[in-house]
């Protein structure tokens, strides 16, 4: 008793202290925030003393740096025609992407125009043709994350939860129009049957019988509960690989 009231009570204090989460709130981790994390941490493991002034900064930075390095190469991967390094926009990593030849062309032409004085920048610092490509250029989504996995590692590959999942899960759409991107223009969806081959609903379908019954008595099915039927198996096996395919 003593040892659970001692449990509830260091549950109730960490509750009682508990920040949100970044992903929750949808803002970067700021240095208070980090600190605000770490310190009860350092509790928990035992550093009486806490953590240096020091560590809450350090972790700000690599945090930025990393989110930075992985945006960079997931754009060097999904995107084209992005700014060059003559300006103030941005970082000059537009200049690692794939640039059209007609773009090339327009973007030295502006830039040298642009020493000349000839032509001015916008607001954010970039050209006419810098600008009209960093407008028709679409968003970035979970679709462009996914292709630059598939292409190579983009800095995610230290953490393989997050790449399986975004590996193997549903594409973007893929769930809300499946029969749109399933079947052909035309093509009419059969009556779903089970491998056996018994309707899953109520009728004849022409094949097993009436009622979409096969056989004669209940002894000849696969199993005697529910559950133990042929598809059921084959998703508990589909299942059991994706388990295994985790870390691999």
């Amino acid at each position: 008793m003593p040892l659970q009231s001692s449990r509830q009570r260091w549950g109730a204090q960490q509750n009682k202290y508990a920040q949100t989460l970044a992903v929750e709130s949808g803002e970067f981790p700021d240095m208070q925030g980090i600190e605000s994390r770490m310190l009860p941490i350092c509790y928990e493991g035992g550093l009486t003393s806490g953590h240096v002034p020091d560590a809450a900064q350090f972790m700000s930075v690599a945090t930025e740096t990393f989110l930075k390095e992985v945006l960079s190469s997931i754009f060097s991967k999904t995107r084209s025609n992005g700014p060059g390094t003559a300006g103030s926009a941005g970082t000059g990593g537009g200049a690692a992407w794939i640039q059209t030849q007609k773009y090339r062309v327009q973007l030295e032409k502006e830039e040298e125009a642009w020493l000349r004085g000839e032509i001015q920048r916008d607001k954010v610092g970039l050209l006419p043709v810098e600008a009209k490509a960093a407008s028709d250029r679409a968003p970035l989504g979970m679709a462009d994350v996914r292709t630059a996995l598939e292409l190579g590692d983009c800095g995610l590959g230290q953490m393989p939860v997050v790449m399986e999942q975004i590996v193997f899960g549903y594409r973007e759409g893929e769930l809300e129009a499946w029969d749109d991107y399933s079947y052909l223009e035309g093509y009419s969806i059969p009556p779903i049957q089970d491998i056996d081959g018994d309707t899953t609903m109520g009728g004849t379908n022409g094949v097993s019988g009436t009622n979409g019954v096969n056989h004669d008595y209940d002894a000849e099915s696969d199993s005697g509960w529910v559950g133990g039927e042929f598809e059921d198996k084959a998703e508990l096996d589909d299942l059991l690989d994706s388990c295994l395919a985790i870390g691999a």
